[in-house]
């Protein structure tokens, strides 16, 4: 058995989300057996692990630095294994503006969009609607759990929307909306989890559509879909987790357009953990449970220890 920290809570827009995901890993990991110790995270600098001294650190942080490679900078200086994907593919997965780009550099099928900042949101925007129609999805780029996110049906009220996303971030994400049906599938190891279908009685699965405990939105794993739909999206979720080169685990996001196209909207790296996620209930489906999923993870995560670059170089060069 392992001492783990366990890092959760934070002091991102998603805290609360932190905090629901933490408390339900901290159980599982008790009942398996680990030694857990719980770690607040209330700065980068992690000071609390230096006198923690964990075998492993068990992220559920979510959003900001938790989530963005700079936790995971500081866990690689320091030498210790951790939960999930490195600080280049967490950085990646976390702007959406540089996944994008590798999604398109890797073939990895994605809406199109442009980035704007304030002086040219505006016209981009209208530029946008001219060009590709509407609706359109106007996002911050460095916001998880659809925080900030606004789906424009109408161009007057697309300068709101700009409005809400720039409080957010200094550039935002405009999108081309895919009108179908909203798919996600988990990808732990090398493999493929089955295809969930989330159906939200919202007309968009913002974040209380997400997390509300009142929320009527329904996940169905395994749905029926058309033709071969299933296997291309666990094949896209594959190449969506290796083209931003991540690592153990992850959630892909995607589409599927009433022409049966399937695209990928974003790879969440640190995918929630709270009783309405989706990895648990993708693994579910296989017949794993939620304790045996969290040490999956730890499984996966550990396969490949972690060492500072100079250290991976140096060795491919001795090879």
């Amino acid at each position: 058995m392992l001492r783990i920290a366990l890092l959760l809570g934070g002091t991102s827009t998603e805290r609360e989300v932190s905090l629901n995901s933490g408390n339900a890993v901290h159980a599982a990991l008790e009942r398996i057996g680990h030694t857990v110790i719980p770690v607040d995270v209330c700065d980068s600098e992690l000071r609390e692990l230096d006198n923690v001294k964990p075998d492993f650190v068990f992220i559920c942080l979510h959003g900001g630095e938790g989530e963005d490679g700079t936790i995971q900078s500081k866990l690689e200086a320091r030498k210790l294994a951790y939960s999930g994907s490195g600080p280049i593919a967490s950085r990646l997965a976390m702007d959406k503006e540089l996944a994008k780009s590798e999604f398109i550099a890797q073939r990895v099928p994605t809406p199109p969009s442009e980035v704007a900042e304030q002086f040219d949101a505006r016209y981009r925007v209208r530029r946008m609607a001219r060009r590709i129609g509407l609706p359109l999805a106007i996002k911050p780029t460095n916001q998880g759990s659809s925080i900030g996110v606004s789906i424009v049906h109408d161009i007057e009220r697309a300068d709101s929307a700009l409005d809400r996303a720039f409080m957010l971030s200094s550039r935002v994400l405009i999108e081309k909306a895919i009108v179908g049906r909203e798919l996600t599938v988990g990808v732990l190891g090398e493999r493929a989890l089955p295809v969930c279908e989330v159906v939200a009685d919202a007309s968009f699965f913002d974040f209380d559509a997400k997390y509300a405990s009142d929320s009527k939105t329904r996940y169905v794993v395994n749905p029926e879909l058309p033709g071969p739909t299933a296997k291309m999206a666990q094949h896209y979720a594959k190449r969506a987790h290796h083209a931003l080169r991540c690592h153990g685990y992850s959630r892909v996001d995607m589409m599927l357009d009433k022409d049966g196209e399937l695209w990928v909207l974003e790879v969440n790296t640190l995918p929630g953990m709270t009783d309405h996620s989706l990895l648990p209930k993708m693994a579910a489906a296989e017949g794993m449970s939620f304790d045996e999923l969290v040490q999956e993870m730890i499984d996966v995560s550990m396969e490949r220890r972690r060492k500072p670059i100079s250290d991976r170089i140096t060795r491919a060069v001795a090879a």
